[in-house]
């Protein structure tokens, strides 16, 4: 499964969750951190 950051009208799609959240620099930064684990750890 490859995850991308996805962000539209200041919101950002989590894609663990499924959902749709508030952009805010803390959730952009764990949506990334999430993404990052998937592609390149294997997580």
């Amino acid at each position: 499964m490859k995850c991308e950051v996805q962000i539209k009208d200041s919101k950002i799609f989590a894609p663990l969750k499924d959902k749709w959240f508030m952009l805010k620099p803390e959730e952009e930064v764990r949506q990334k951190y999430i993404c990052r684990l998937i592609n390149h750890y294997g997580f």
